[in-house]
């Protein structure tokens, strides 16, 4: 990888990853289509492998809000739900992703926009949860199913059930990711290089999350998701080639 392209990535893995560990999700949503635009070739692992860890920090450090209501049905969701990304990885080209990727943000941004109010029931979890294994694993954004259905409940309750959520569902998205040939041995070597970002961000969001206005965080993920939307959209349809 060229240096100057690994120094941006992490740049914005460190922000995605910041993101994340203040809001609960976040990461993929920013980061993908920068990730697609810089580095094709570790879309959609490197989203996926970043995301495991970050999670597996936050898990920990909100441990004490973890609620096993909210993870079971919506693990149980996702399990078909990256059996069928697995297969649409393998029928797809890159321009399409990119028009999967944007198209997936947009939905994200127009629903949290939308203010919809669904309560987080087992048949509403488990569907949440077989989008975001779609989603998740194809694009690796897999975070707006689920949190739109916790987003009433206290932060610190968001953020742990979220991040044991996603740490134990991108694992059996990369094996898909391994079968279906987007995850290798060399994208993993790449990608370890870019895993100083979630400790980074981690332990900055963790020392600053009281002093940190929650509406507008929201409002300023919902102006750089839209605009990272538009990016892969028109990589992805050539609007200036």
């Amino acid at each position: 990888m060229d240096p100057l392209i690994f120094f941006v990535c992490l740049l914005v893995f460190i922000g995605g990853c910041f993101i994340q560990s203040t809001l609960g999700f976040g990461m993929g949503v920013v980061a993908g289509p920068f990730i697609l635009l810089l580095e094709p070739r570790l879309m959609p692992s490197a989203i996926v492998v970043i995301g495991m860890f970050m999670s597996a920090i936050v898990w920990y450090q909100y441990r004490h809000a973890l609620s096993l209501r909210f993870l079971i049905f919506a693990f149980l969701g996702r399990l078909p739900g990256t059996l069928i990304a697995a297969y649409v990885l393998m029928v797809i080209t890159a321009d399409q992703l990119e028009i999967m990727l944007g198209v997936t943000v947009l939905a994200a941004v127009i629903l949290s926009l939308a203010k919809l109010r669904l309560a987080p029931t087992s048949v509403n979890l488990f569907i949440g949860g077989l989008i975001s294994g779609v989603t998740g694993t194809a694009t690796g954004i897999g975070g707006p199913p689920v949190a739109l259905l916790m987003q009433n409940e206290e932060p610190d309750t968001i953020r742990a059930n979220l991040a044991a959520f996603f740490c134990l569902t991108n694992i059996i998205s990369l094996i898909a990711l391994h079968y279906s040939g987007r995850f290798t041995m060399a994208d993993f070597t790449s990608i370890v290089w870019l895993l100083p970002a979630p400790i980074i961000a981690s332990i900055i969001a963790y020392r600053v999350r009281h002093k940190i206005k929650k509406q507008m965080m929201q409002y300023g993920v919902l102006v750089l998701c839209s605009l990272s939307a538009v990016v892969s959209l028109s990589q992805g349809l050539h609007v200036f080639s």
